[in-house]
């Protein structure tokens, strides 16, 4: 069964065509990694899963259960309200960027969610906090505010906070693009547990190595278009595409 599955997915600024006509669909334990130049519509795509991007056309599965159905810009159909935020609720996304509350510690930044939107007393969301960061390798800093703590740390925390959720899919859009080159290894490390763990994962990375090593499919996208897909040996040894062969050759 699909976890995640997008068919003939547009998504349009004014004029101008950022995806068209994407249609993937990731299985349940499957770690898919998205690679391509910038500008090539992934973080767009990941933004539309989540409902962050509003779909200009396309169908929209989670569960294999139809969430949205769009056509010019127009909603066809689309879950009751609550059914609708349970679905997306089964993802959480990790940004290039942290966004973190600067006020709150880091037990606190995991604690808000399940509090506020989950319903969880305060004191199970202490608990589930010191879980959770504890998982990244932040036992140490549960009460430390964003502001102490190292860049790799704080993209941890995040990775932290959206597993508070329990997700049964992990959105992660770049998550080291921000980050100095020391400090990457240390979150792709909590990706690769991750993905140990069986955690369903879908990555926007320019990060070759772990694609490479982690994921069970790569899709390469450009122009807003996913061009090719296939097994990493595949992809990265022969790839079939003349703009991925040109984008690989380029970078590796």
């Amino acid at each position: 069964m699909s976890v995640v599955r997008t068919e003939n997915l547009c998504k349009s600024f004014g004029q101008l065509e950022v995806l068209k006509d994407v249609s993937l669909s990731v299985e349940q334990g499957e770690v898919l990694a998205i690679i391509g130049p910038s500008g090539a519509g992934k973080s767009t795509y990941l933004r539309a899963l989540n409902h962050l991007e509003t779909i200009t056309s396309g169908k929209l599965y989670i569960d294999d259960i139809l969430v949205e159905e769009w056509h010019h810009g127009h909603m066809k159909s689309k879950l009751p309200h609550k059914e609708h935020a349970r679905l997306l609720l089964k993802m959480g996304m990790v940004f290039q960027r942290f966004n973190l509350f600067p006020h709150l510690t880091a037990a606190e930044n995991v604690m808000l969610a399940p509090v506020h939107v989950g319903g969880v007393s305060k004191t199970e969301a202490r608990k589930l906090a010191e879980e959770q960061l504890e998982k990244v390798g932040l036992s140490d800093k549960i009460n430390e505010y964003p502001s102490k703590l190292s860049g790799g740390q704080q993209q941890r925390m995040a990775i932290a906070r959206a597993l508070a959720m329990h997700p049964e899919i992990m959105l992660f859009d770049e998550p080291t693009s921000a980050l100095d080159p020391e400090l990457v290894g240390e979150v792709l490390g909590v990706m690769k547990n991750l993905a140990k763990s069986g955690m369903t994962m879908i990555v926007v990375t320019h990060e070759m190595g772990f694609a490479r090593e982690a994921a069970n499919r790569v899709v390469f996208m450009c122009d807003g278009v996913a061009a090719e897909e296939g097994s990493p040996d595949e992809l990265f040894t022969n790839p079939q595409n003349p703009r991925a062969k040109q984008f690989l050759q380029s970078i590796l």
